[in-house]
């Protein structure tokens, strides 16, 4: 049976807010009536509780993560408006829904760059150019 291990990254506010939650007698009675081995659990808890560790990340590290996020997001501009522009020339109806079809994006992000009144500029442009 494998342990599986989970973190928290916490302020020092919300790790004092939580451990002030946090009532160690009842969890201690709940553990020792539930298992024989209860004091080694509540020992462990107990320890990594009165001493955290304190998770540091490096400038370098938040660097490169920002500069990933960055071509992501560029990535997924740029794949909004080609199928912004597909959609121009098959004439067809410039939607949340088309550009995500066509542009093999998640509806989601289409949202999160193309707002409701970009999306209604984008058709009255498709409508105009329709009409000359």
């Amino acid at each position: 049976m494998s342990t599986d291990y989970y973190r928290l990254d916490l302020t020092q506010a919300e790790y004092d807010e939580l451990k002030s939650f946090i009532m160690l007698d009842e969890l201690k009675q709940d553990i020792l009536k539930s298992q024989k081995k209860g004091f080694v659990i509540y020992d462990k808890l107990l320890d990594k509780i009165n001493n955290p560790r304190s998770i540091k990340y490096s400038a370098k590290k938040s660097l490169a993560a920002d500069k990933a996020t960055e071509a992501r997001s560029n990535k997924a501009k740029a794949k909004i408006d080609n199928a912004i522009n597909i959609l121009r020339m098959e004439n067809k109806e410039i939607t949340h829904y088309s550009i995500s079809k066509t542009g093999n994006v998640s509806y989601n992000t289409v949202k999160k760059y193309i707002s409701l009144d970009e999306m209604k500029a984008l058709n009255k442009l498709k409508e105009k150019y329709e009409i000359c």
